[in-house]
């Protein structure tokens, strides 16, 4: 073989190695990449561990975690806003909130269809297919606009209208209380719960229908106006972790399953809550 044979050779194997090493870095590029830099991911606290047993809750101290993600419906988003902190004077939404979901709380499951028939039931119900018959509720106070309150707040909603039936709207505002109360005089005191979904229109549920397929099919209680979804609790100290407020969280909620009064769906990203009857 003569020399320029060999040379064109080597050179060619020379020139096949680094092709094989610049494919074999793409991939590891390709394999540890995510689809959002870091400055976008959406982040939350969740609890350190899921709550084992109901009474006690004698939890050891550990290291939050921090996760990333979205809730199955996928309205519920961080501020991104910029807050300067003095001290410890804090804004509410400006720290990372704690998660309220079936992976951090544990609670009974009630079927869907209990949820449906406990929607359709209530005395002002009726199905909202669209933002004229939304108008058309609000107008006859069948339906009620609805803002923060004691002990909740309501999140940025694209996928749903910040409006109740009255009796739904009652019992947020009772929860809202009744979540305030058990945080006061604690660590705690001052953290609330965020609502991330209220009343859809058939409309808006279908749209969420084609981006999420966690959303039902069939018709939906937040076309009823009789469900919203509790997804964080928003702290209000920086120096508090997520333990108070995930347990009271759970026993707010256990209680008022067990009196009847709402039902409750545990679901990847949010509490789905239904009202099933006024209190009398």
């Amino acid at each position: 073989m003569s020399t320029s044979v060999k040379r064109d050779f080597r050179r060619d194997r020379i020139i096949l190695v680094v092709l094989i090493l610049i494919g074999c870095s793409s991939g590891v590029v390709a394999l540890v990449s995510d689809d959002e830099t870091p400055s976008q991911q959406k982040q939350y606290l969740s609890h350190p561990e899921p709550i084992s047993k109901l009474n006690g809750y004698n939890l050891p101290e550990k290291v939050l975690a921090v996760a990333h993600g979205e809730s199955a419906n996928n309205e519920f988003v961080l501020s991104e806003d910029i807050v300067e902190l003095k001290t410890k004077d804090v804004k509410l939404g400006s720290l990372l909130p704690c998660s309220c979901c079936k992976q951090t709380i544990r609670v009974p499951k009630n079927p869907y269809t209990r949820h449906q028939s406990a929607a359709r039931s209530l005395p002002s119900s009726f199905f909202v297919k669209n933002d004229s018959e939304l108008s058309y509720g609000l107008s006859v106070n069948k339906l009620v606009e609805v803002s923060d309150g004691r002990g909740y707040r309501i999140d940025r909603l694209k996928y749903s209208k910040a409006v109740l039936l009255p009796e739904v709207r009652d019992l947020l505002e009772n929860m809202g209380h009744d979540y305030a109360d058990a945080l006061k005089g604690t660590d705690s005191e001052g953290t609330v719960f965020r609502v991330t979904s209220m009343t859809r229109t058939d409309n808006q549920q279908r749209s969420l229908r084609r981006r999420n397929r966690n959303a039902t099919k069939s018709q939906s209680t937040h076309s009823y106006g009789a469900s919203f979804d509790i997804a964080f609790m928003d702290r209000a100290n920086e120096d508090d972790n997520c333990n108070r407020p995930t347990r009271e969280m759970q026993k707010l909620l256990l209680r008022y399953q067990k009196e009847g009064r709402i039902l409750i769906i545990p679901e990847g990203g949010c509490m789905h809550i239904t009202l099933l009857r006024v209190k009398s």
